[in-house]
């Protein structure tokens, strides 16, 4: 038994690793990551396939084609408004962290202490990164103009805190994604290697036996509500700058080579930190929601 134990931890740390040795290379040539970017996510690849195994890296990975494809669509049109990513949609490690460092902890917890309430702060820190991301990408696309979130007036496309109704339903769905594949993971997926270290009894061999309605809620929720929190946020104290050069309001303090003005909130609160903290925030509703039943 022991043995077979072994071989199981072992195979899924294999399989862990290859994926992630694929993945990010191909990452890095799709242009999802930079450099730096393709290092920091492999690095948390790692952590999270070699705690909760591979199945769930595989979730990891489907946030990162996901939304990159997301925030590749209508890159052009994102650009003529100065709203666009930089580096052609390329992630840095800083946004990389900020999106998986949450993801990373919940997992080596869960690896350490096995409980269904970890396994739901993994999936709804994935699913706040996820509507945050959609709801961006896709909101910049819209015809209207955004509305900032705390008073409704019209703003610039690309202020921070600014939200479109076609911005939101992207954040819905990107929320609904990483909820409904973690739904399908946990109710059906049966693999041996998926938690090397937990040879549990159940889909996945991790201790998660959940009401399937009340995980897919909570999950769903939590990630949506993160969203809505990185725009609070970004509306009423994220750094905001205007453009030397292009006079597009943005949220770097470097925009067309040359410095931005701060013209609002605290130089510290740039949006990865904004994006850490919403996924935070997200995580726990998320978890206060499966703690009480949805």
């Amino acid at each position: 038994m022991f043995d077979a134990k072994l071989s199981q931890k072992v195979y899924g740390y294999i399989i862990s690793i290859i994926m992630v040795a694929i993945s990010a290379p191909v990452a890095y040539k799709a242009k999802f990551l930079d450099k730096f970017g393709t290092i920091a996510a492999a690095i948390l690849g790692l952590a999270v396939g070699i705690s909760v195994g591979p199945v769930l890296l595989g979730l990891l990975i489907l946030f990162l084609i996901v939304n990159s494809l997301f925030t590749k669509l209508g890159y052009v049109r994102k650009a003529l408004k100065g709203a666009a990513e930089p580096k052609g949609g390329a992630r840095t490690w800083k946004s990389v962290a900020a999106n998986g460092v949450f993801a990373a902890v919940f997992a080596i917890l869960e690896y350490l202490y096995h409980s269904d309430i970890l396994a739901v702060g993994f999936m709804t820190s994935i699913a706040v990164a996820s509507a945050d991301t959609t709801s961006t990408e896709i909101g910049l696309l819209s015809k209207a103009k955004p509305r900032l979130i705390t008073n409704l007036s019209r703003v610039a496309p690309g202020t921070s805190g600014g939200v479109t109704t076609l911005g939101i339903l992207g954040g819905v769905i990107g929320a609904i994604i990483i909820g409904v594949a973690g739904f399908f993971v946990f109710q059906y997926a049966n693999l041996r290697y998926t938690l090397p270290n937990g040879y549990l009894d159940g889909p996945l061999k991790i201790n998660f036996d959940a009401d399937p309605a009340t995980y897919l809620l909570a999950v769903s929720l939590g990630g949506f509500a993160g969203a809505l929190f990185d725009s609070l946020l970004g509306a009423v104290a994220q750094a905001k700058y205007v453009c030397s050069v292009c006079s597009n309001f943005v949220e770097r303090p470097l925009h067309c080579g040359r410095a931005s003005k701060l013209i609002a909130g605290y130089q510290v609160l740039d949006n990865d930190t904004v994006n850490i903290v919403s996924i935070g925030l997200g995580a726990l509703v998320g978890v206060a929601l499966f703690a009480l039943g949805a």
